[in-house]
């Protein structure tokens, strides 16, 4: 009875671990059959991603056709698509459906954004103050950007050249020339990553409590440094030193059109002109704006296929009907 026993013992352990390594087994199987999928969705999110900065391509060129083509060759919507582009509109949020997805596309004239190689002190304090960075720290931000990218090695009072501690650290002179991306704000004293994209003041000014916004959203390193009144965003148009939040109300509200519906072919001012005196700007405000301009445009393609999103991130510099690619990015998105 005893031997029973144990061979009955030795049959349920044996059974107990066969059936541990079969759960294990499937369980294996699952969890590479879910990775192998998600591999695939995500590369099939990435491939909407570029083929949404493919089409944005298309608009682009076709927008500046002379006699663009008539709307019954492509339908209504983007006969207007077209128009708008045409005359530095952006297009925002725009789903096209695919087979295995779609993607979402947005076309912006980067003269929506500030130069920030061009802003005047008077717009840097607007913009800190908008962003809400302490009124203390804003001398020294402007004054080691300043320095950072003027012509010469004389320090400003609150500012910092190559000899200053901060660089010799670090190993690198500041750079006594313009900025040609924006990451290079990380390279200046003071511009930590809260500063630059947003977070608390913790790292550098030690303001843990401190929170920012960030910087980058409003920024650019190309253009004339006119602003697109048809196009920058509201936290833009905060940086223009003196504006209110009623005339930016009106730029708004003036800019849909007389239908007051976004997306229709009336949308956008004519000129500056028309957009100073409609929001209530000083006639010589006019100078600060543009409505047309367009050489330069920031395309955002965002590719989604089971779940699984991919943004694709262009620059692009339009002369006639040729694009030149001046920045490319690649990221999955959470």
């Amino acid at each position: 009875m005893k031997k029973n026993g144990s061979a009955l013992v030795l049959a349920l352990v044996t059974i107990v671990v066969l059936s541990a390594l079969v759960m294990s087994f499937l369980f294996q199987i699952r969890l590479e059959s879910e990775l192998a999928g998600r591999y695939r969705f995500r590369m099939k999110a990435q491939s909407l991603a570029r083929a949404g900065t493919e089409y944005a391509k298309l608009l682009l060129i076709k927008s500046l056709r002379p006699g663009i083509e008539p709307e019954e060759e492509y339908g209504e919507d983007f006969f207007i698509r077209l128009q708008n582009l045409n005359r530095g509109l952006a297009l925002t949020n725009h789903i096209h459906e695919m087979e295995d997805g779609f993607f979402t596309l947005t076309i912006q004239p980067e003269s929506g954004r500030r130069n920030v190689n061009r802003l005047e002190r008077a717009d840097w304090e607007a913009m800190l103050e908008s962003n809400g960075v302490p009124e203390q720290l804003h001398d020294a931000l402007i004054d080691c950007f300043l320095d950072f990218t003027d012509g010469n090695d004389l320090t400003r009072l609150n500012g910092a050249e190559s000899d200053d501690p901060f660089y010799e650290e670090r190993g690198y002179p500041v750079k006594n020339a313009p900025l040609e991306t924006l990451e290079e704000l990380l390279l200046i004293k003071g511009f930590t990553r809260a500063i630059v994209h947003g977070g608390n003041l913790g790292e550098f000014w030690d303001m843990p409590d401190v929170t920012v916004r960030g910087i980058a959203p409003l920024l650019t390193v190309y253009g004339d440094g006119r602003i697109n009144i048809n196009t920058a965003t509201p936290e833009v148009l905060m940086t223009i030193s003196g504006i209110t939040e009623q005339q930016i109300e009106r730029i708004l509200e003036g800019r849909l059109g007389i239908d007051g519906i976004a997306g229709t072919e009336l949308d956008g001012f004519r000129t500056p002109q028309e957009a100073v005196a409609f929001a209530g700007l000083p006639p010589d405000a006019a100078q600060w704006f543009t409505t047309g301009e367009r050489r330069f445009l920031r395309v955002t393609s965002i590719g989604e296929a089971g779940g699984v999103r991919s943004a694709a991130w262009t620059i692009f510099e339009q002369t006639g009907n040729n694009l030149f690619t001046l920045f490319h990015r690649e990221e999955e998105l959470p």
